[in-house]
């Protein structure tokens, strides 16, 4: 096989996986059927697509102060592009989330769910209001996220958390089942099965 055989099947690996890793992360977007915002997620995927059939447009000009540029600008669009994929106010309140400033991730996401009542929104509310021990309001959230979509498996793992906190262990333990059952990121599937090691 030629180099440039080998470089095309590189370059359209390297598309294939970009795709399933956006696809398989929003999941729940193709369920609820919101084309708009797994269209604004899959935008860094678009900027490399279009970086990769520019490609071969730019080598036929040959090497030098166009290759640079073509890099440079390929750059700034893939960068632009997963920066526009995630709305600032979703970008705020996970930044709010991790910092452990909860009230602000809090009225961040209320505000995610008043504009877009997907169930990830309020399952990510409902992890917020976990993490600041609003325990009720927490697991209401999660059921609406499940009830709103039952194979999202995030909104089971997360009222577990708190299930847990609230000492009801047979609900935790079957929460955790589900989650594992259900479209759950491979952080927290292993994250579900620990603690239903230690559960159990």
């Amino acid at each position: 096989m030629s180099s440039g055989a080998i470089t095309i099947v590189l370059i359209f690996l390297l598309l294939f996986v970009s795709w399933q890793t956006i696809y398989s992360a929003n999941r729940d977007l193709v369920r609820a059927k919101a084309w708009g915002d797994l269209l604004r997620r899959a935008l860094p995927f678009f900027a490399l697509l279009l970086m990769v059939l520019s490609l071969f447009v730019v080598q036929s000009f040959g090497q030098g102060w166009t290759l640079l540029v073509w890099m440079a600008v390929a750059g700034v669009a893939i960068i632009g592009a997963s920066l526009l994929s995630v709305s600032s106010t979703e970008r705020r309140a996970n930044k709010a989330f991790r910092s452990g400033d909860y009230a602000t991730a809090i009225e961040l996401y209320e505000k995610l769910v008043e504009e877009k009542p997907l169930a990830r929104n309020k399952a990510f509310l409902g992890a917020a209001l976990g993490a600041a021990e609003r325990n009720e309001e927490s697991v209401n959230l999660s059921t609406q996220a499940i009830e709103q979509d039952p194979e999202y498996g995030l909104a089971y793992y997360n009222r577990a958390l708190v299930l847990q906190r609230m000492g009801k262990k047979s609900r935790t333990v079957k929460d955790l089942k589900k989650a594992l059952e259900s479209d759950l990121p491979r952080r927290f599937r292993s994250a579900s099965r620990g603690m239903l090691e230690e559960i159990s």
